[in-house]
């Protein structure tokens, strides 16, 4: 992405609004007051919801306790007044119950379907959080992943990949990454034992996400995991199965009921197959992982001087697309689909998403020709760009799809990497142009629309917008050249030479419009250390810590120093 910000005079006019993205965001809702709890009506829309939403996908608590807990605080008949109801409740209790009206209400409350603020659920559930929500077991790490989901959709001024990060560390001293000890299975029940399985690979699924998309280090590696997965049942088969007494453990009873596609769905299998997806991601990160100092680390960094480095990114390349195209075709199937969760569209974009993400990762790592990526990676990279804008916008104008600061990320990342491809790329046939044009304006649009709900994000959609001014009319303007030069958009790239182009064959009148600039001041520029500029980092890390939080503020906006 560096290359997009190498053009000198564009960098000196813009200057203010790249310093802007290294401010922190801070937290937005803060005129927004705690929540009392709702009618009893209210909230069952609102617990339902987050059963057949949040919970399909993030089954970190047992369906059971959700409705155990609700009609404990919402009882059948019950008139009395809210804060007498609360005083019945444990501090815990409480704290979940407002955890799930805050998780459960957003899509809700954005939707008009509720009028209750999400955030002031969330300030009512912060002033329940107990001193020792660190010392309570596999419940404080249930009580985390509620802090981090709801991270997810508002910014809560505490990273959540230092939550996640917390989560697995808590799961590492509590041992459920490895297989429980035979005294342990003896004293718990199979669901005991789903659940804590559960509760581990919803960590890992989102501590993986978070860290391979800023890369940073893994809270776990792959190889310390021990412990299997859990059983693709529904709770009531494997309580059945606890009442038959045949089965010894949970392993016993993944083997002995494996399911055939055939016998339909679990309220497992969205989890099943989202953690799938986590389990390539990690094969991403470990091939292409950068910084490795020696051969004995994971990644291909050690050996990038090597002249087979190529060849072995895009083998690592071909494999793991394979695998995602693999993982693609799996994907379950739900004739009454009751959510995002359950559409094939999601699935589309979760693919193209994490295609995206691979081969930008190969681009990072390839050898380059005076920092330009190879034509073919880019075309891969542009097309995959293009493919996640196109699934992405339909979903969230329908409502179908909400704003988030991590699909915000997605679709500006996915915006500069078409820009890069007309800024660098040596072809630029008109049908492909105009599809790469299409999909930087529909991004920016619903860019904008987000920055609306999301002010803080308005430096990001400053610097996309005049982006989006700079390569496409530059481009504009080249074509007009290369017309009047008795050129076409539809040359071949003998014919016509992009910036790459431009680096071999200084003599293209036609290049030398459209970059403003002669050939040896773009290679000078093209030839500097960009990845070691200020002006870039700024944005990269910025976006970064503007999806997941900034580290520094870790616990700042949950408890009082005690904790």
């Amino acid at each position: 992405m560096s290359l997009l910000f190498a053009d000198a005079r564009w960098r000196d006019q813009n200057l203010k609004l790249l310093q802007n993205l290294s401010h922190s965001s801070g937290i937005l809702e803060t005129s927004v007051q705690p929540n009392s709890l709702p009618p009893a009506e209210e909230a069952l829309a609102v617990f339902n919801n987050y059963l057949n939403v949040s919970h399909v996908q993030n089954p970190f608590l047992l369906r059971r306790d959700v409705q155990r807990l609700y009609h404990s605080v919402f009882s059948t008949g019950q008139a009395d007044p809210a804060s007498q109801i609360l005083d019945h409740l444990t501090k815990h209790d409480a704290f979940r119950t407002f955890m799930i009206l805050a998780v459960g209400s957003v899509m809700l409350y954005r939707s008009g379907a509720h009028k209750h603020h999400p955030y002031g659920y969330f300030l009512t559930a912060l002033q329940y959080i107990d001193t020792n929500i660190l010392s309570r077991g596999l419940d404080s790490i249930q009580d985390l992943l509620f802090v981090a989901r709801f991270g997810i959709y508002h910014h809560i001024g505490t990273s959540i990949w230092e939550l996640t990060t917390l989560c697995m560390r808590m799961c590492i001293e509590q041992g459920l990454h490895k297989l429980p000890r035979p005294t342990m299975r003896r004293k718990m029940t199979l669901l005991q034992e789903q659940l804590q399985r559960r509760v581990f690979w919803e960590c890992y699924m989102i501590s993986q996400y978070s860290s391979i998309t800023l890369d940073r280090p893994a809270a776990i590696a792959d190889r310390d995991i021990q412990v299997g997965l859990p059983a693709d049942a529904d709770d009531e088969e494997i309580d059945a199965a606890e009442a038959s007494g045949s089965f010894s453990d949970l392993d016993s009873f993944c083997k002995a009921t494996t399911r055939p596609t055939a016998m339909g769905n679990t309220e497992m299998t969205v989890f099943f197959y989202c953690l799938r997806l986590r389990k390539i991601t990690s094969k991403i990160r470990s091939k292409f992982q950068q910084g490795s100092g020696s051969p004995s680390n994971v990644g291909h960094a050690w050996t990038m001087d090597s002249i087979t480095a190529s060849g072995r990114i895009y083998a690592d390349l071909e494999e793991l697309l394979s695998e995602l195209e693999e993982w693609r075709r799996s994907a379950p199937m739900f004739s009454n689909p009751r959510g995002l969760y359950h559409t094939q569209e999601w699935y589309d974009l979760l693919l193209l998403r994490e295609k995206l993400l691979l081969v930008r990762k190969a681009i990072d790592l390839v050898p380059k020709r005076n920092n330009i990526p190879p034509g073919d990676l880019l075309l891969i990279c542009l097309e995959y760009a293009i493919g996640t804008i196109a699934k992405f916008c339909p979903l969230f104008e329908q409502g179908k799809i909400t704003y988030t600061r991590s699909y915000f990320q997605m679709l500006f990342t996915a915006g500069l990497s078409v820009m890069l491809w007309v800024s660098v790329a040596s072809n630029h046939d008109t049908e492909t142009m105009v599809k790469a044009a299409d999909a930087v304006k529909q991004s920016g649009k619903a860019l904008k629309q987000m920055g609306r709900e999301m002010p803080d994000a308005t430096p990001y959609v400053s610097v996309y917008e005049a982006l989006q001014v700079h390569v496409l009319g530059k481009y504009n303007v080249a074509s007009r050249t290369t017309q009047q030069t008795g050129g076409y958009l539809g040359q071949t790239q003998s014919q016509y030479t992009g910036m790459d182009g431009m680096l071999h064959n200084q003599n293209t009148t036609g290049t030398h419009q459209q970059l403003d600039h002669g050939p040896s001041t773009y290679a000078s520029l093209l030839s500097r250390d960009l990845f070691g500029d200020n002006t870039f980092w700024n944005v990269e890390v910025g976006l970064g810590e503007y999806a997941y939080g900034d580290p520094m503020f870790l616990f700042s906006g949950i408890a009082d120093d005690s904790v």
